[in-house]
Parts: structure tokens; C-alpha cells; sequence
């Protein structure tokens, strides 16, 4: 068994290289301690279930193991590294043998043959829509074939499991060398998650109700695939004692960034029920136009679901940096309330591809992988610049994006913000002011500032969601308000300032 480090995910395994599955095993953790991972692992809510460090087995082709070790996320237990780049040759056709196996007295009554059949058609259809149909996958699945082989077997190894599985399947008249694909299907393992050969052919889900997504997801390990990270980024700043949210800066700007794995919940290889991404699409040779970005301009983006004949995704080269912008105006993650919109990636050297958290300060109810990461959309009117001095602008979105792409352009600190209105109520003071321009990377808060109590209070507001603050001043006192605005460069000028009204009883 590995040993269980806090290490979670959604859909199973990952270890790279041909000969190398990965198994991961799923545990209740209990506590919820902040949400930031970089690169640890914070601990879901209670009852949540979290993924343990992979361990790699290396399988020799008569399905016998060689060795095993603990691998760390992201890399396999030899010497090979992961495959995060490169052309995939993913096949034509994939005839997918569903196996359901049991070692018990008596098969379970679930999944059902009809439960699965629908999924796997669903599946089917899936990868048909995301591959502009190049990619067609037929389905046959057995009755409960009884294995002779222990559960421990069957829910914690590869080789023996694989071995039981075949000589199984073969006794009932059953050919598993005739698929490209098996999917093992069993329910009686306590707590076990789903795994998969990366790439290969076997697959296992070892719980009741795996749904959609996880199929998905370990198919796509099966072609080449490894999971979706993200990427998030603290500032410490001389005024602040606990680092606060920011999307990519320099490191002159006392930034700390660090991947998280399964952190990307708008690609199916992360946390999601969602599409792959543009860059995963472009592995598999399934993406349509890509435009290749390499002077200023505004570009139109349509939605990475349907794109047709119009981009279906932006695509800059910086160096070894790669960044990749599409647009997802649909799709929201497993659970909780998201914010679709323009996404920004990027691909540094041969690592893997990082969904931006473009709106820092904007978490959503989703505790996994990281609460503010699942919101990452670069809201319209906001900006990004990337450490390279390449900065990316939301323009307009509505059926597709508007995007602007500009070089050599270094950010810096907000405009100052206009004080619209400012109301003096019977608990306080009422303020509103207009969101300035962000000058190349997006307006995380405000600072309000009351005059002549010297009252201030900030509201965090990305992208100026929150353009509004109550004062709770208690002494009748008039007061004028200012306010400034805050970016990862720094706070701007203070607004012109605006003497509160009393409205007229």
C-alpha cells in the first residue's frame, strides 16, 4: 500500500511513461485549514475524500511487476520525466472492453451493465464532440465475471490485477487482446478511486457511481494525457504580514508562485466536468485554428466548445514560455457557483500547462483544488501582464471574445478611482465610486478613506466587483471620503474627494 500523504484529485492517477500506471487511493480527511497549496496540499472539508501520493509500479509486457517505488505528483518512479509536451498518437478508433470483475461470493448489484453501457455512450460521444470527430469509440460490456483473485489484488495492484483480469475475461469466452482499451469495473473496494495506464490500455474505477467526468479523465491518461495544474501566486509587501493573492508578476515584485495539480476546473484532466483545453487539444491533434499571436493587435476568440472555423484559441510564444488564451463562456466546474469567461494558460519549458488565476480575490464555494483558482476568467475591461511584459486585455465577450494582445508594455499602478456618490445614513456612510483603469494588471481592492476621522477601510474587489463600501461612523460628524485603488504594482493616487450628503427627511 503507499503510504498517505495528502496529495488529492478527482479522477485517479498519473505517473508518466509507456510501462507505468499509477494507483490512487482515497481517504476521509477531517478539518479545512486555508485554502492555499503551493505546492502543499491543504485537507478538505469533512467527509471529503483526497487521492494519496501515487505509487508507480513498472509492468513488465507478460504483466509481471518489475518494481515499485512512491513517485511524487507529476513525475514517474524512473528516470523518464513526465509527458507534458510533445505530439500524442491518439488512435482513430477506440474499442473499449468494460469489464465488470468481482472476486466475492456473489457480484454486486452495482454498476449495472445498462449503467455503464450509458455512460461509456456518453463518453463516446463526448470524445466524438471534442475531437471534431476524429476520434470514435466503441463500447462492449460484460456481465459480472467472477476473478480468481483477492480483493487486495484487484483494489491495490496493476500486474496481478491485470493478469486475473485477462485469464478471467478468457475463461467466459471473452478476448482482451482484441481491445485497445479495458476498463476494469468493480465496486467492493473500500474507498478506492479510479487509475489508469499513462499512456496504455488498462483502466480501473473501483467505486459505484463514477460518472462522466471520471471516465473521461482516465481515458484521457490512457491517450497521453496528464492532469491539469494550476497556477497561483502570493505578494508579501512591506505593509502586509500575510502574503495576498496576485495573477503572475516579476520577481522583483516579491511574488511566489507554485503549481497546483488537478488545479485547472475548466479542463476534463484537472477538477472538471469541463472540455479540454486548447493546448491539450493541440497534443492530441484534435484543436481547430490556433492563431499564432506575434504582433500587437485585438483578436476574436470563440467559444473552445464550438469554435467552427473561427480561432478557437490565442497562442503566444515568449521564450520558453508558452501562454494560450481561449474563451469558455459555458461551462462551470462539478460543483459551486463560477465565473466562465477568457482564460489564460501558459506552458514554461517542457512543464505542464497552468491555468492563470487571472482574478485573484475572487474565490468561488469550491474547497478543491483551491477556492479562488476556480474562478481564473479575465473579467471584460481588465487586464494581465505577463512577466515578459506581454499584457492580455478582456475586451468584450458575448457569443466569442474580444481579446487585446500587447508587447512590450510594463504594467503599473491603477488610475485613480471617481467618487460618485457619497450618502450619509442613520448607521453610517454609504460611498460609491467608478473602477479605474487597471494599467496592466487587474484591480484586486480599495482603500476608503473618511476625512476627518481618518477612518479607512479596504475592500477587496477584483476587477471591480465591489465598487461600494459602508463606513458604520456613529458621530454625526460630516465626512469626506477619497479612495485608491490597488494592483500587484502598487496602490494608485487618491481619487478627488467627496463631501457625504445628508438626504433630506
Amino acid at each position: 500500500m503507499p503510504h498517505p500523504v495528502a496529495e488529492r484529485a478527482t479522477g485517479g492517477l498519473t505517473v508518466g511513461g509507456p510501462r507505468y500506471v499509477a494507483l490512487a487511493l482515497l481517504a476521509p480527511l477531517f478539518g479545512m485549514p486555508a485554502a492555499l497549496a503551493v505546492p502543499a496540499v491543504t485537507a478538505p472539508s469533512v467527509g471529503a475524500a483526497i487521492h494519496v501520493r501515487h505509487a508507480a509500479v513498472r509492468v513488465a509486457a507478460d504483466g509481471s511487476v518489475r518494481s515499485a517505488r512512491l513517485a511524487t505528483a507529476g513525475r514517474d518512479a524512473g528516470s523518464s520525466r513526465a509527458n507534458y509536451t510533445g505530439q500524442l498518437k491518439a488512435p482513430r478508433r477506440i474499442h473499449l472492453l468494460a469489464a465488470r470483475l468481482y472476486w466475492g461470493p456473489r457480484h454486486p448489484s452495482s454498476p449495472t451493465a445498462s449503467k455503464v453501457y450509458h455512460d461509456l455512450r456518453r463518453v463516446a460521444d463526448w470524445y466524438a464532440h471534442v475531437s471534431r470527430g476524429r476520434e470514435h469509440v466503441r463500447v462492449k460490456v460484460t456481465p459480472w465475471v467472477r476473478v480468481r483473485a483477492s480483493g487486495d489484488a484487484m483494489c491495490n495492484t496493476q500486474g496481478r490485477s491485470i493478469r486475473a483480469a485477462n485469464a478471467a475475461l478468457r475463461r467466459v469466452g471473452y478476448h482482451p487482446g482484441r481491445f485497445n482499451r479495458v476498463m476494469i469495473f468493480t465496486e467492493q473496494c473500500d474507498a478506492a478511486a479510479s487509475a489508469a495506464q499513462l499512456p496504455g490500455r488498462f483502466s480501473w474505477v473501483r467505486f459505484r457511481a463514477p460518472g462522466v467526468p471520471t471516465l473521461v479523465h482516465e481515458l484521457g491518461h490512457n491517450l497521453g494525457l496528464e492532469h491539469a495544474y494550476g497556477v497561483i501566486c502570493r505578494q508579501q509587501t512591506a505593509d502586509q504580514l500575510v502574503p495576498h493573492r496576485v495573477a503572475l508578476g516579476r520577481a522583483s515584485q516579491d511574488v511566489a508562485c507554485g503549481k497546483v495539480e488537478y488545479g485547472d476546473s475548466w479542463d476534463a484532466m484537472g477538477h472538471s466536468s469541463g472540455f479540454f483545453s486548447a493546448a491539450a487539444l493541440t497534443r492530441l491533434g484534435w484543436a481547430g485554428k490556433i492563431q499564432d499571436v506575434t504582433t500587437s493587435g485585438t483578436f476574436t476568440v470563440a467559444d473552445v466548445e464550438h469554435s467552427g472555423t473561427y480561432d478557437q484559441a490565442l497562442r503566444i510564444r515568449a521564450g520558453t514560455t508558452t501562454y494560450w488564451v481561449e474563451y469558455q463562456p459555458e461551462h462551470s466546474p462539478l460543483v459551486g457557483r463560477t465565473i466562465p469567461g477568457v482564460m489564460i494558460r501558459r506552458e514554461v519549458g517542457t512543464g505542464p500547462v497552468e491555468i492563470v488565476d487571472a482574478s485573484p480575490g475572487n474565490p468561488a464555494g469550491i474547497p478543491f483544488p483551491d477556492r479562488d483558482l476556480t474562478n481564473p476568467a479575465l473579467p471584460v475591461g481588465s487586464s494581465l501582464t505577463m512577466p515578459e511584459d506581454i499584457r492580455f486585455t478582456t475586451v468584450s465577450t458575448g457569443r466569442r471574445a474580444s481579446v487585446q494582445v500587447t508587447f512590450d508594455t510594463p504594467a503599473g499602478v491603477p488610475d485613480a478611482p471617481v467618487v460618485t456618490s457619497a450618502v450619509q445614513t442613520s448607521s453610517g456612510f454609504d460611498v460609491r465610486w467608478e473602477a479605474p483603469a487597471d494599467n496592466g494588471q487587474i484591480v484586486l481592492g480599495y482603500q476608503v478613506t473618511a476625512s476627518p476621522s481618518g477612518a479607512t477601510t479596504f475592500v477587496s474587489g477584483p476587477a471591480g466587483y465591489r465598487t461600494s463600501a459602508h463606513l458604520p461612523l456613529g458621530d454625526g460628524q460630516p465626512q469626506t471620503f477619497t479612495v485608491r485603488a490597488l494592483n500587484q504594482d502598487g496602490m494608485s493616487l487618491e481619487s478627488a474627494a467627496l463631501t457625504a450628503v445628508v438626504p433630506t427627511p
